[in-house]
């Protein structure tokens, strides 16, 4: 799938964010909420997300996959339902660009949250020098 991004911004971790997902076919989660993976969130916009994973998602290439990612950037937890656009292998894990469509609560928190952490960034970059 070719696929462009049409982003005001994207924002880059240095440390990559501690988050969690959970599989979803049909809009309806595999297994429980308590069985959540890990991933690392490499990098944020309004609209999708660059994660890695050592989950192998490709087996459920046939069906209508979506996770429900839940992070957070400042102090507010953030949960997105979003949708795998493309995926690679990346050394002993995976990395995949989730989109999240039709969200605007999630884009609004995203935005503020992300406002919210570079404040603080460069507040107390300030204060150091």
């Amino acid at each position: 799938m070719i696929f462009k991004r049409k982003e005001g911004f994207r924002f880059s971790f240095g440390e990559p964010l501690d988050a969690g997902f959970v599989v979803m076919i049909d809009g309806k989660p595999i297994g429980t909420r308590e069985s959540r993976l890990a991933c690392k969130v490499l990098d944020v916009s309004p609209r999708g997300m660059k994660m890695m994973t050592e989950a192998d998602l490709s087996s459920y290439i046939n069906k209508v996959l979506q996770l429900e990612i839940s992070f957070t950037l400042d102090h507010t937890e953030i949960r997105g339902i979003g949708e795998i656009v493309w995926s690679k292998k990346f050394g002993s894990g995976y990395q995949y660009g989730i989109v999240f469509y039709n969200q605007p609560g999630v884009e609004s928190l995203i935005i503020s949250e992300l406002k919210a952490r570079r404040r603080k960034e460069t507040f107390g970059s300030k204060n150091q020098g």
